[in-house]
């Protein structure tokens, strides 16, 4: 040990977050706008390394810091589409709960549809909601719910509210699917795409057995191609759920509502 070092167990490094506005509290409130806040805070984290990062007299980086670049943009990608998926599973969530807001919702045909009928829900994940005042029933289901990696299955999740809405377009899901099967291969393979792995995806096809390393604007361009398909989505399953709500709900109601739906971003030309 070296001296003067305090002697901590993994568990006592976690510390207090200076991430502040990107927290499970205002995905709930706002699952849109709270994805793409985060997106933008992991890319100024890549930016400040680029331009921080020391380099050589001719401009070009030091070969450490490359190798840090690079093993940085690796790392922040898994923790994105982490974020991604918590968006994923709020906006679903955040919904179920609204549909007491609904005009003609029918839970039945909704749980008929929802993994073809066979929703199992785990007694222990319910368990830890115990005593906890703001229990969502929606992210108890989105929870016992697989395929939040798969657009197509996504899809199909919120196909279940019978709302007449394609949530990813078949462009987006070829999109979603190469950033989830990268995903899959850092946090799973160590780092290398595989070649059966590679096979899964089209796009990746001629990537197959070599170790995943990105140019340094990658982060840059996750959180600017992820916008317009945060927005779309978002903006077009919210349509159809307006459209189906109760004559007459109270303005503190409706403002709910379209916070709910609603898709920021302080980079908004990204949105267009």
């Amino acid at each position: 040990m070296a001296a003067g070092k305090p002697v901590k167990e993994f568990q006592q490094y976690l510390c207090e977050t200076t991430n502040n506005g990107v927290s499970h509290t205002n995905y709930y409130l706002s699952p849109a706008t709270t994805f793409l806040k985060y997106t933008i805070k992991a890319k100024n984290a890549i930016d400040l390394c680029v331009r921080k990062f020391p380099k050589n007299q001719n401009g070009a980086y030091s070969t450490d810091s490359q190798e840090s670049i690079q093993h940085l943009v690796t790392a922040i990608l898994p923790t994105i589409m982490g974020h991604f998926e918590t968006f994923q599973k709020n906006l679903f969530a955040g919904m179920f709960d609204l549909t007491v807001y609904q005009k003609d919702f029918k839970l039945s045909p909704f749980i008929k549809k929802l993994n073809n009928g066979e929703v199992v829900i785990d007694i222990t994940k319910l368990s830890a909601y115990r005593n906890v005042g703001s229990l969502s029933i929606g992210n108890i289901i989105a929870d016992n719910l697989t395929g939040w990696h798969n657009p197509e299955t996504v899809n199909k999740h919120f196909g279940a509210f019978g709302l007449n809405y394609a949530f990813y377009s078949n462009d987006d899901c070829k999109k979603l699917k190469v950033l989830w099967q990268l995903r899959h291969s850092i946090v799973h393979t160590g780092g290398t795409l595989t070649l059966p792995d590679a096979q899964k995806v089209e796009e990746l096809k001629l990537f197959g057995n070599k170790q995943i390393a990105f140019e340094k604007n990658f982060i840059y361009e996750v959180s600017r191609k992820l916008h317009p398909i945060v927005k779309k989505s978002t903006n077009g399953i919210s349509l159809a759920f307006k459209n189906n709500l109760l004559p007459d709900l109270e303005q503190d109601t409706k403002n709910k509502i379209d916070k709910f739906f609603e898709v920021k971003s302080s980079i908004s030309v990204w949105l267009k």
